[in-house]
């Protein structure tokens, strides 16, 4: 059954994807099977699956190995966002997303452990009393983290309702296990991300990043720190990704934490004119790690997928198809040459290489 959630051992980390190969993405599958836009989208670690969540209140199961839709469920009265696969491939976990508040905040924030298989809710854990904005699983327990608007990140655990802890915050945080589940990253700040222990938590941060180097980065739209509104580990662990606003930073996940890259995603996919001028700062972008470290994509306000590389600091293509909205939710398949956009208007992309 679902609750049965034996921790999964990842692939190893993947050769070197090729750049060629990544050049020649194109969709091998476009759905369009959400009525409004997609919020969050996540593949299984190992199994062929992809699970979309949309502010239609649908989440759509996918086979992604056959690009076909497997099952359409509803979460109607709370909605739902920030789905995060379990590791069975037929649970998830995913945040509320209340169209109109009741008078219980902590209902309407909870967030809801849902085996797909049978359509049930395994548990419900109750503690957030605003928007939850970000979930994170460990890739080696059955422990989850999430962080939402009443400037808190809660430690949860599938097996049992109780939280298990808090931590509190100065802004609405961003979470972020590493892919052992040893450590996370909390952006609790504005201009700062803070490395805890994941199991001694309860003594502070051991380390902490200043967003954009020593003197703190400055987003050039507010004028003020960059608020994280993504945080992630490279696979191998040794970079951490934040996105800000229309840009993105990447450190080095070590001391002295220096930055490795920054990326003006607004700037550098035509957010100064264009459709959505200047909209990226608004939308909580998301972007994303290839499994080898290597690159990093992101939706563009020209409604493309972007993608750079770390190495070489500079952008390796745009991938030619286009959404009809702001590709918001971006991801890439574990283990495999696939990944997936999903857009503001619905629409969700599922890329392969055009070369063998």
């Amino acid at each position: 059954s679902a609750e049965c959630s034996v921790p999964v051992e990842r692939p190893a980390t993947m050769v070197l994807l090729d750049e060629n190969a990544i050049k020649s993405m194109a969709p091998g599958r476009f759905f369009r099977d959400h009525k409004g836009a997609v919020n969050s989208l996540d593949f299984h670690h190992t199994e062929d699956v992809m699970v979309t969540v949309g502010d239609d209140d649908a989440l759509h199961l996918y086979r992604t190995n056959t690009g076909t839709l497997l099952k359409t469920l509803y979460s109607k009265k709370y909605g739902c966002s920030c789905v995060t696969f379990t590791h069975a491939s037929q649970a998830v976990v995913y945040a509320s997303k209340v169209k109109a508040a009741s008078k219980d905040p902590r209902k309407d924030h909870a967030l809801r452990y849902h085996s797909l298989h049978d359509n049930t809710y395994l548990r419900y854990f109750v503690g957030h009393t605003k928007q939850v904005v970000s979930v994170s699983m460990s890739a080696k327990t059955d422990q989850f983290l999430s962080a939402a608007a009443d400037h808190t990140i809660r430690l949860w655990d599938l097996r049992t309702n109780q939280c298990n802890g808090v931590v509190r915050c100065a802004t609405t945080p961003a979470v972020a296990y590493d892919m052992q589940g040893l450590i996370f990253a909390a952006a609790t700040d504005d201009g700062e991300v803070k490395l805890y222990d994941a199991r001694g938590y309860d003594k502070g941060p051991f380390n902490t990043i200043a967003i954009g180097g020593a003197k703190g980065a400055v987003d050039p739209a507010t004028g003020k720190r960059p608020r994280v509104t993504t945080a992630k580990f490279s696979d191998d662990g040794n970079d951490l990704m934040c996105v800000a606003g229309g840009m993105v930073y990447i450190h080095s996940a070590f001391t002295p934490f220096e930055e490795v890259m920054r990326i003006d995603v607004a700037k550098e996919t035509g957010g100064s004119g264009g459709k959505h001028a200047g909209g990226l700062e608004a939308l909580d972008l998301e972007a994303c790690w290839t499994p080898d470290g290597q690159y990093v994509l992101s939706g563009g306000a020209d409604s493309r997928v972007h993608v750079w590389s770390v190495r070489s600091g500079s952008k390796v293509t745009t991938w030619q198809s286009r959404h009809a909205g702001v590709p918001s939710s971006v991801r890439w398949a574990p283990g495999s040459m696939m990944a997936a956009s999903a857009c503001t208007e619905g629409g969700c992309a599922l890329w392969i290489p055009q070369i063998d």
